[in-house]
């Protein structure tokens, strides 16, 4: 069985475009910004009542921790 079909080619070409063909720059980039939505993720389940999701909690994911 054949895995699911990526078809962001375009989106990756145009971020490896915008940093000048440096793929190791768009990498950085994009775990730069995980890191950023993950924080925004914390901090919205900090401030999320607990009644109001009836008290799930979104997983983290850091594996460098």
């Amino acid at each position: 069985m054949n895995g699911p079909v990526l078809k962001h080619g375009d989106e990756v070409d145009q971020l490896i475009t915008e940093h000048n063909g440096d793929v190791h720059a768009a990498i950085g980039t994009l775990l730069s910004e995980r890191d950023f939505l993950m924080k925004e993720l914390q901090y919205a389940s900090i401030a999320m009542g607990h009644g109001f999701a009836r008290g799930w909690r979104p997983k983290t994911f850091t594996p460098w921790d």
